[in-house]
């Protein structure tokens, strides 16, 4: 005998409360399709420091774009955007944490001309 493939299942998020009457606005499914509304992602553009930290990574060194004097930096959405921009020229991997671009690269040089190719003036500290 052969084994029937079940379907996956459609994963549904309630976005609702409890309604006791008929008269309250009707309870909203969100899927994966729909996107929440966020913040347009703009160019930063100003200055950052770069600073090298490898406390809490077994050793290995990895550069942190951090204190940026742009205000757009404040913006998630900004910053994963200029995150990708420079994992993709500079070939490395990096992440997005606390309003700081956090790089697995050793060569400071080479993200601080990056950097300025992208219009942000930085220092290495």
């Amino acid at each position: 005998m052969t084994a029937k493939k079940r379907a996956k299942p459609i994963k549904l998020e309630w976005s609702g409360g409890l309604s006791s009457t008929e008269s309250e606005i009707p309870i909203s499914l969100k899927t994966k399709n729909q996107k929440t509304e966020s913040k347009v992602a703009a160019k930063i553009t100003g200055k950052a420091d770069i600073r090298r930290e490898s406390k809490g990574r077994a050793g290995k060194p990895v550069a942190i774009v951090c204190k940026f004097s742009d205000v757009e930096a404040k913006n998630p959405e900004s910053l994963k955007l200029l995150c990708s921009e420079l994992k993709t020229s500079l070939a490395c991997g990096g992440t997005v944490e606390n309003d700081e671009i956090i790089l697995t690269l050793r060569d400071f040089e080479k993200i601080k001309i990056t950097l300025e190719k992208l219009g942000i003036l930085a220092r290495i500290v």
